[in-house]
């Protein structure tokens, strides 16, 4: 991906409920900024530089410049909700630095979802429309959280396209959940293949593909995570850090950190902790 999505950020332009008749025709018009249509039901055409057929549980994005003409279906008119959004991605070391504006998103033209997922994303951007007050303090609010939850949901295994999970692929999203929330213990990859039906080297192979590491590798990396806040933002000591995200003691989370981060702890502590925003723990 060529952004973080953590930095994402975005400004809603408009955002409309399009509920079309049969045989409507409309061009985009708003080729300046990214778009979203969803559709909710119904069956029509999407006109690029060829004819894309397109139906209910499908997500349609046009970066700024796309042209597209569309037209509903004569007897099953398209029934759609249209997101016009600009997006950037902000960096914070911490303290705030600069603003990229994203040209375009990593997302397909087209992308069909499995009933479960088209209706969950159904129910985010109806929220969006209703939520959408323009003009009004705080009336982009609610909306946004609905757009950063759409843009988490398609960003989410975009390699599986949209269409029913298998068995490793449900599979490999249990075990990254598991060692997300268990980044404090030990874990036995061939324990959770067993416990989660997937074969340890196809869960290697998961992993690689999806992240660019091995679930011992990401499992690693997110304690390391938790460990940079702590040194950052509390006052536990290095050896109650150790101890509360899961190092086997001291010298070995000492030993793990600075090779993952190119210095000890103590020293990473002194530069970065950021002295006015300590919390007690």
């Amino acid at each position: 991906m060529s952004y973080d999505l953590n930095r994402l950020t975005f400004h809603i332009e408009w955002v409309l409920g399009k509920p079309t008749v049969p045989g409507w025709t409309d061009v985009r018009n708003n080729t300046g900024v990214h778009t979203f249509y969803w559709i909710h039901e119904g069956k029509g055409v999407f006109v690029t530089d060829q004819e894309h057929a397109v139906s209910g549980g499908t997500l349609a994005y046009m970066p700024p410049g796309l042209q597209m003409s569309m037209r509903s279906d004569a007897h099953f008119p398209l029934q759609m909700t249209m997101v016009l959004f600009d997006c950037a991605e902000v960096e914070y070391k911490p303290g705030w630095g600069g603003v990229t504006p994203i040209r375009e998103l990593d997302l397909p033209f087209l992308r069909s979802f499995e009933p479960e997922r088209a209706k969950k994303l159904g129910a985010l951007f109806r929220h969006m429309h209703q939520a959408w007050v323009p003009g009004s303090s705080g009336g982009a609010v609610l909306s946004k959280s609905s757009l950063l939850a759409v843009m988490h949901e398609v960003h989410t295994n975009l390699e599986r396209d949209g269409t029913a999970p298998d068995s490793g692929q449900q599979a490999y999203e249990k075990v990254k959940d598991h060692l997300e929330n268990a980044y404090a213990s030990e874990v036995k990859m061939e324990s959770l293949a067993e416990q989660y039906g997937i074969s340890v080297s196809y869960l290697r192979k998961m992993f690689q593909r999806s992240l660019g590491m091995s679930p011992k590798q990401y499992h690693s990396h997110i304690r390391n995570e938790h460990a940079r806040r702590f040194l950052m933002y509390s006052e536990l000591t290095i050896r109650e850090i150790a101890e509360v995200c899961g190092y086997l003691e001291e010298y070995h989370f000492s030993k793990t950190f600075k090779k993952l981060n190119g210095m000890p702890p103590t020293r990473f502590r002194e530069e970065h902790r950021k002295l006015e925003t300590r919390v007690e723990i």
